[in-house]
């Protein structure tokens, strides 16, 4: 079980550690913003092995989307890819569209390597 390791980058910190939820768990990924002066957890992705899924607005409306695992067979690697390619958009889904506009998607992308690394147990 690795120990959380926080990622403060492009407008937003990343959080990664394991999630243990009754018999399910593995890898999960935090993204924190300040919204209205508070640090908010925007986005959740967590990379189960029976039931991998995301939140958007865990805190708030906790709107939890299922993946699918016959399309979507690696979910650190889904998840590795909405971070690199849908961050901005995710987070405007989520209804915080002051963070969305300061992120920087591209010094994000930066430190997925080692988000997937640290994500598959490789570091």
């Amino acid at each position: 079980m690795m120990n959380e390791k926080v990622f403060q980058v492009g407008g937003v910190e990343l959080h990664v550690d394991d999630r243990n939820f009754g018999s399910d768990g593995g890898p999960s990924v935090r993204v924190y913003g300040e919204a209205d002066g508070e640090n908010i957890q925007l986005l959740r992705f967590d990379c189960f092995r029976k039931d991998p899924h995301y939140h958007y607005d865990p805190s708030g409306k906790n709107d939890q989307r299922h993946l699918d695992k016959a399309s979507v067979p690696d979910s650190v690697a889904w998840t590795i890819e909405q971070l690199r390619e849908n961050l901005v958009e995710m987070i405007h889904t989520a209804g915080y569209n002051s963070v969305a506009d300061n992120v920087d998607q591209a010094a994000v992308a930066q430190v997925l390597p080692e988000v997937e690394s640290l994500m598959r147990g490789e570091t």
